[in-house]
């Protein structure tokens, strides 16, 4: 009997160890059904992120590092430093973005690494000031046999050369010295640690065993750029425990808890340190300082620096280190700016964790996006990987907001500016993260709504210790925040998101629906006397156009308005707010009906007005056209119109061949000015470069991101929509400016704000008249090309699910966000959402239940348009390998899925029986 019992355990046991196979197995190879006809398995996720050596310029090669990550490699070549262009005012620096979610630091060829804290004040923490032998940092020095190295690119005789790659997420320099090879990775590590780390190793290439000291450099400068000023510390402590250095900054500017800075020696061993900058660099150079030539420091500890005084305080560590025959070791450091109680946390976190950097990168693998659209432009996929990097890395954290944000960055942030500016730039930079990171798209949209005061008003920007910057009024800001808002929520399904309270700037507070609907009263209080609305100050989102263009009253917000009430709209029926929801829709309704009365005869939309005269009427403006398309209220006939009149005279398709057309980037804001078809002109065209008819002109990515999404939207309607979208879309990538000017730096591993138009006098120059510095990148590019490749991909989400439309003129492509993907070949459409919300109605049980939004988060509703000529009996849908019922309309399906909240929905759509 017991015999027995054993064999039918035995046997149960094989029959469920069968299932099991049979089950893995059943995601690993193709199923078929009775016919013989392959059945789904779901879109494939991860791969590859796609390389390519294209679009490099003049000063280096992109490559796929040994992570699987695209990275820059400069050529190794010294000479080449000197010959990068001036931009826009003189400045020639160029540097790469390191960052995570907490920091931003900044990279140059020659070596250097600059720490940005966001904290409290806006700060460089080792502000580069070569007049007093501060160098910033993140470098060091090699004595072996009592020859000094540095592994900065100085390119001075007797130093070696330096091969330096920017990575996503690290600055790598790489060098050989007398039989020692050395690499020197700076990086960040994925995450919200405020810390960045170097790992420096030493490999002994000889037969021999070899003594070598390590000299890690990490300068203490801490600079204010608000005030232009630097700001004092104390003197530097040492924790024997942890091998740590550090001083506390001083109160400065209403900072009454300030930061320390700190530096600690994670690994390897470690001979001694010095804090004095006199001590160190003595009678010496910055490629050889005398202690590196004597071999010895003072462990001494500099005195304190007052508020305004450049101070004499380094970080410098001392390693000495046997090199066995053919062996390597690694010295590991840290370098950052926290609260004092937290950097004993970060150091012992670190100092255990010895391998950092790989698990940073492969974090960063995971996180990246994988496209492929068709096969003729591979560079592109892995552009877009680079794009998702840079717009993430440009987080920071700010303490008094408890929130994190992306700033615009360059000069405006990290320059002479030294401003969170503009209100809307974070918002625009929520809307792709919205698919791959929505926990920091809505921290995005809560720092914003915090700056909202309860009248309504928003500032310009944001100061440090959030203190707003009022430099003038904008009449454009309360609909990004609507914008992000409504997408956010209509992505992501979480509608209880809108039900958290959030303090109004001076005072009071009100749940995030209530600070929407704030911002939605605030609005429509500017409606002007011809229906637009009341160019501020500042003007709209083009700063400055009140001035230059003498504009009261603004048509690229009325365009707005008609593009983006919609979709709040939506948002608040899903919310059960249906008072909201009707005020919205006629509001769109009445903004709409306006944009229809103000199309002009050549065939666009008015910019504004200046009192009661039409601003725009013989000239284009591109502002409001691309968000009048998203409104949808053109017919085919006009739609076809006014993409050939943007073409036209903004890309410069078919323009006069002196005007030096077409563009080679993106689109201009504005036509030339000595364009026959032109016959309006501000008095002064002011702006990005020259030549332009009217203000602001230049290409302005921004602003063609928005026009890249309203011709996509076009689309089927309108013929060549999609074509002519994806054709603009391709202008405004980095490979197409480093193309077109391969010895122009800015437009290589990032953008600036603007470049001039193709009919300037120097069509290659980037960057704006009023700022001279490169410092940092700027955010717009990026943004933009990543949500474009959502709008390009169709994606559309709505309260109940997503409508599906693909413009991709390839038919074969895929496209691999986070939370959200798409793919479709001839026989497949397949795809995946992430819902993350909690699917609560914010106005409550009673108006959920008279909200639209009917499926109450249990699924999604799915449409998804067929390529053309689909047959719709030779359409299946599928949720795995099962078979789902569906609704067909025209060209198109309609199914629910299962919402999986915080989880993964998949779909298959077999387009061939």
């Amino acid at each position: 009997m017991g015999k027995n019992a054993n064999s039918w355990k035995r046997g149960k046991f094989l029959i469920v160890a069968i299932l099991v196979v049979l089950i893995l197995l059943s995601s690993a190879i193709s199923i078929r059904d009775r016919s013989g006809n392959s059945l789904p398995s779901a879109m494939t996720i991860g791969g590859p992120i796609p390389t390519s050596s294209a679009g490099g310029g003049n000063y280096g090669n992109w490559i796929s590092d040994g992570f699987g990550l695209p990275a820059y490699v400069l050529k190794n070549d010294n000479s080449s430093l000197s010959q990068i262009p001036l931009q826009v005012g003189g400045a020639s620096e160029f540097e790469h973005q390191i960052g995570n979610d907490h920091i931003v630091a900044d990279a140059s060829p020659q070596g250097y690494v600059s720490l940005w804290s966001q904290d409290r004040l806006y700060e460089w923490v080792n502000h580069y000031d070569s007049g007093n032998k501060h160098y910033s940092g993140g470098f060091g020095y090699l004595n072996v046999n009592g020859k000094v190295f540095s592994d900065l690119s100085s390119g001075k005789s007797g130093q070696p050369a330096v091969s330096s790659t920017f990575g996503v997420g690290y600055s790598k320099k790489v060098m050989t010295a007398s039989n020692v090879h050395v690499s020197d990775i700076v990086f960040a590590p994925f995450g919200n640690d405020p810390v960045l780390l170097d790992d420096v190793t030493l490999e002994n290439k000889t037969t021999s065993k070899l003594n070598a000291t390590w000299y890690e450099y990490f300068d203490v400068n801490p600079y204010f750029v608000t005030s232009s000023t630097n700001r004092g510390f104390s003197s530097p402590s040492y924790d024997p425990s942890t091998k740590t250095l550090s001083v506390t900054q001083d109160s400065m500017a209403g900072d009454f808890q300030p930061m320390s800075i700190y530096a600690a020696s994670l690994g390897g061993p470690l001979s001694g340190f010095e804090t004095s900058l006199t001590n160190f660099f003595g009678n010496g150079s910055e490629t050889t300082p005398e202690e590196t030539a004597t071999n010895s420091v003072t462990d001494s500890l500099a005195p304190p620096v007052a508020n305004g005084e450049v101070g004499d305080t380094v970080f410098v560590f001392k390693s000495e280190v046997t090199l066995l025959p053919n062996s390597a070791t690694t010295l590991r450091y840290a370098y950052g700016s926290a609260d004092a109680s937290e950097v004993s946390g970060i150091v012992r976190k670190y100092s255990s964790l010895t391998n950092s950097f790989a698990s940073s990168e492969k974090e960063w693998n995971a996180y990246l996006p994988r496209v492929t659209i068709g096969t003729t432009q591979p560079w592109l996929g892995r552009e877009l990987a680079w794009d998702a990097y840079m717009l993430r890395s440009g987080a920071t954290y700010e303490e008094c907001a408890g929130e994190h944000v992306i700033s615009q960055g360059g000069y405006y942030q990290y320059g002479s500016g030294g401003m969170q500016i503009a209100y809307r730039d974070p918002l625009q930079f929520a809307l792709p993260l919205i698919y791959s990171d929505p926990e920091l798209a809505g921290e995005i949209i809560l720092y914003s709504a915090k700056e909202q005061s309860q009248s309504g008003s928003t500032p310009y920007g944001m100061k440090s210790l959030c203190q707003q910057e009022s430099v003038g009024v904008s009449d454009d800001d309360d609909v990004w925040l609507l914008l992000a808002a409504a997408e956010y929520g209509l992505a992501t399904k979480d509608f209880a998101f809108f039900n958290q309270e959030v303090p109004y700037y001076g005072g009071g507070s009100g749940t995030l629906l209530d600070h929407l609907i704030t911002a939605y009263k605030h609005q429509e209080s500017l409606i002007g006397p011809h229906g637009d609305y009341l160019a501020g100050s500042s003007g709209d989102w083009s700063d400055f156009s009140t001035y230059f263009l003498h504009m009261t009253e603004s048509s690229l917000v009325t365009a707005q308005v008609a593009a983006i009430y919609p979709l709040m709209a939506e948002l608040a029926s899903a919310l059960g707010d249906t008072t909201f929801e009707s005020q919205l829709n006629a509001s769109a309704l009445r903004a709409k009906n306006v944009l229809a009365s103000e199309w002009t005869p050549k065939g666009w939309q008015i910019r504004g007005w200046d009192n009661n005269k039409a601003i725009g009427t013989g000239v284009i403006f591109e502002e409001p056209q691309p968000w009048a398309m998203l409104a949808g209220i053109y017919d085919a006939d006009k739609s076809s119109e006014l993409i050939s009149n943007i073409r036209r005279y903004l890309t410069g398709i078919g323009a006069p061949s002196y005007l030096n057309g077409p563009s080679k980037i993106g689109s201009s804001q504005s036509p030339a000015r000595n364009d026959p078809g032109v016959s309006e002109w501000s008095g002064s065209s002011g702006g990005v470069g020259t030549n332009n008819a009217v203000f602001v002109g230049g290409t302005w990515y921004s602003l063609n991101g928005v026009l890249v999404w309203g011709m996509a939207n076009l689309d089927p309607g309108t013929p060549n929509a999609a074509k002519d979208a994806f054709d603009e879309y391709l202008r405004n990538t980095l490979y197409a400016h480093a193309t077109a000017f391969p010895s122009s730096w800015d437009g290589i591993l990032s953008v600036d704000d603007a470049c001039n138009s193709f009919y300037s006098t120097n069509p290659s120059e980037c960057g704006i008249s009023l700022e001279s510095g490169y410092r940092g990148q700027i955010m717009h590019q990026p943004a933009w090309s990543l949500f474009d490749t959502f709008a390009l991909s169709g994606i559309a989400p709505t309260a109940n699910g997503f409508d599906i439309t693909p413009h991709w003129p390839d038919s074969d492509f895929s496209v691999q966000f986070p939370d959200i993907g798409l793919s479709r070949n001839s026989n497949w459409i397949k795809g995946y959402f992430v819902t993350r919300g909690r699917q609560a109605s914010v106005a409550g049980t009673q108006n959920a239940m008279n909200s639209k939004s009917s499926n109450n988060g249990s699924k999604l509703e799915i449409r998804v348009s067929l390529p053309k000529g689909t047959s719709i009996t030779q359409v299946r849908v599928f949720d795995g390998s099962i078979s789902i019922p569906f609704s067909s309309k025209g060209e198109s399906v309609t199914f629910d899925l299962p919402a999986e909240n915080q989880g993964r929905t998949n779909f298959e759509i077999q387009l061939k029986s």
